[in-house]
């Protein structure tokens, strides 16, 4: 009793931190993801820069040992991932780098414990060791039903060399699928799963993306000339000499997706 009541105490400490700015006077979904990030996009490199804090609440009833998160952009690292086994070669641009990928710099849990040893990539669906869409962290101390899992994390995402579902052409950008995002649990009966655990897909060349409806608070710095559009509500925008910064927040939507 005491561990849940220190759990959900926890959880509004975050949850109420990353309410920069109610955009809905009530919640539309349980809220049990969210995500605060900086990210800064480097428009020669083609490459975002990320620092990412995120929580995932346990409303199972399950111990949950681990957590899972779609790496997406690692679909388009080579032509070895699922994505590119399962799409006919005439769908693709004959001329497409293999280059688009995610790297996570550095993880750590709410105590700052490192986990990037506890990191390992998985391949649910068929087994595929060159895909590295699905990424699992194993727990320091298991998620008991109630508890809070807070992860920090600094990321890079260099966007594919053209926009399928995501990328960027010249010098326009769509970012979509471009973060570490948590993959939804299941409990037994949900959906007809037999038991507990992670429904986190691999990026395959014909499938929806599923994932819990989340709360965003995204700052997004970029050079002045671009005009950027979101999936949020523009907060606040700030300048630093050719550089600016749009803050954005978001409530109830299943993915952040910009355009630029």
């Amino acid at each position: 009793m005491k561990r849940s009541l220190l759990s959900l105490i926890l959880f509004y400490i975050l949850f109420y931190s990353l309410q920069s700015q109610i955009v809905n006077k009530d919640p539309l979904s349980s809220r049990i993801t969210g995500y605060k990030i900086d990210a800064t996009l480097n428009v020669t490199a083609k490459i975002i820069s990320g620092k990412m804090e995120a929580f995932w609440v346990n409303e199972s009833s399950d111990i949950v040992p681990d957590v899972q998160l779609h790496l997406y952009l690692n679909a388009f690292k080579s032509n070895k991932t699922t994505f590119f086994r399962e799409s006919p070669v005439s769908d693709l641009d004959s001329k497409m780098k293999y280059d688009g990928w995610i790297e996570i710099k550095s993880i750590t849990g709410r105590y700052n414990q490192d986990l990037i040893p506890q990191m390992q990539y998985v391949s649910p669906d068929d087994g595929n060791m060159d895909d590295n869409t699905v990424l699992k962290i194993n727990l320091s101390q298991a998620a008991k039903p109630g508890d809070t899992v807070f992860l920090k994390i600094d990321f890079e995402s260099k966007l594919p060399s053209n926009i399928i579902r995501t990328g960027y052409n010249d010098d326009f950008f769509f970012v979509a699928q471009w973060f570490p995002k948590f993959g939804v649990y299941e409990p037994a009966g949900k959906r007809f799963a037999a038991k507990g655990g992670w429904n986190c897909h691999q990026f395959h060349a014909n499938s929806e993306f599923y994932s819990d409806h989340s709360v965003y608070d995204v700052k997004i710095t970029l050079p002045n000339e671009y005009v950027v559009g979101s999936g949020g509500l523009l907060i606040d925008e700030t300048g630093d000499g050719d550089q600016k910064t749009l803050t954005y927040r978001a409530e109830d939507i299943v993915d952040f997706a910009w355009t630029a």
